[in-house]
């Protein structure tokens, strides 16, 4: 039970800082890549990739981003009950009972298949109230979306359904961050194919969006239409292009919580995979897998202290993580320990932390766990 004294309390000194004055600017930078007329979708999905969807749909509300998108439901119900006023749409699937209720919450509905469709138009019918969705068309990614079987049974759905507001026609590239690879331009011919089959039967969208973070990046963007972009907004830098503007919006830190001078031959850690080759000064700090900081990481990573780098050594156990400081001058017991982000000239990057423990840095975002405190600066 908590009490009067726990707003004193100093928990343990792990936490994520984000930097909200930076997402913004990641915004800017992402807006000035686009044709003119284009518009943001600022996908937030995953609790904006580890970050905190809420405060920065708040953010995006007061930079004018034209709508939020989201993965779940529950998501945009989040976001819905903490006031954020700005159009948001979900990109996963729906149930019957959520797409009535995502309808009753005026929630975009991305219809991704034709089964949801039939449900769309048996909710708007009952409700005799506008139903806002964008329609999702399979251009090649093989998941969700229409094919060009469904096309001829949604045309006749849409045309018997005047409470069925059709705001956008979207699809998702597969291969865009590969420039070598064919694949985007087949799925944008298919894409412009299956629209003008729509068309023609009389079912047209003021928008259509394909755009995601790599096709921005490479300005594979029509004029006119919405651009969902994600990492780009995080200051993801998978890409060789356009990276140099962006910036990191996470930092994780902690704190040494033991250091000890261990003599030659000491073993460290679970499983004593790390035995010392000279007298070491060891620094153990609480984080661990399960805070999100990969395992595959153990004896394979990084941390800066004191501007420096210095490796892990030992394996990444559940709580703890095990620094040879052998060589920082002048560390000392309460060293701020940085995980990812920047210290003095040196940075720690998403990307490499992903590329040492053979993942994604979408991953290393998002797996950053939620007994980590987030705390939120610049906004």
């Amino acid at each position: 039970m908590s009490t009067a004294a726990d707003s004193e309390i100093h928990w343990r000194p792990t936490k994520v800082e984000i930097d909200i004055a930076a997402f913004l600017r990641n915004v800017e930078t992402v807006r000035a890549m686009l044709p003119s007329g284009s518009r943001l979708i600022a996908v937030l999905k995953a609790d904006g990739y580890g970050h905190g969807a809420i405060p920065l749909a708040r953010a995006c509300t007061r930079h004018h981003v034209a709508m939020i998108a989201v993965s779940l439901l529950e998501e945009a119900m989040a976001l819905h009950e903490a006031a954020v006023d700005i159009p948001i749409l979900v990109l996963g699937p729906l149930t019957d009972d959520q797409i009535a209720l995502a309808a009753e919450y005026e929630i975009v509905i991305g219809v991704t298949g034709p089964e949801m469709l039939e449900t769309v138009t048996e909710v708007a019918k009952r409700r005799r109230r506008p139903v806002r969705i964008h329609l999702k068309l399979d251009s090649g990614m093989g998941r969700m979306g229409l094919v060009e079987s469904d096309l001829a049974p949604a045309t006749e759905l849409l045309a018997h359904a005047p409470f069925v507001q059709l705001d956008a026609i979207y699809s998702h590239y597969s291969t865009a961050s590969d420039p070598s690879h064919p694949h985007a331009a087949r799925q944008v011919a298919r894409f412009r194919e299956m629209v003008g089959t729509l068309r023609e039967a009389g079912v047209s969208a003021p928008l259509e969006h394909m755009a995601n973070s790599a096709a921005t990046v490479r300005s594979l963007v029509d004029p006119g239409s919405f651009v969902r972009v994600g990492m780009l907004l995080f200051g993801g830098e998978s890409l060789d292009s356009g990276k140099s503007a962006l910036e990191p919006v996470m930092r994780w830190t902690t704190r040494i919580a033991r250091l000890k001078t261990l003599p030659t031959g000491s073993p460290v850690g679970y499983g004593a995979t790390f035995v010392t080759e000279r007298e070491s000064r060891i620094a153990t700090i609480p984080v661990g897998y399960a805070d999100g900081y990969p395992f595959r990481l153990s004896g394979n990573a990084d941390v800066l202290v004191r501007g420096q780098r210095a490796p892990i050594v030992g394996r990444v156990s559940m709580d703890l993580v095990t620094v040879d400081v052998s060589d920082v001058e002048g560390v000392a017991l309460g060293d701020e320990v940085v995980l990812l982000g920047t210290q003095g000239d040196e940075t720690i990057s998403a990307e490499e932390l992903a590329e040492r423990s053979g993942t994604l840095a979408y991953e290393v975002l998002c797996g950053v766990g939620h007994r980590v405190p987030r705390t939120y600066i610049g906004g």
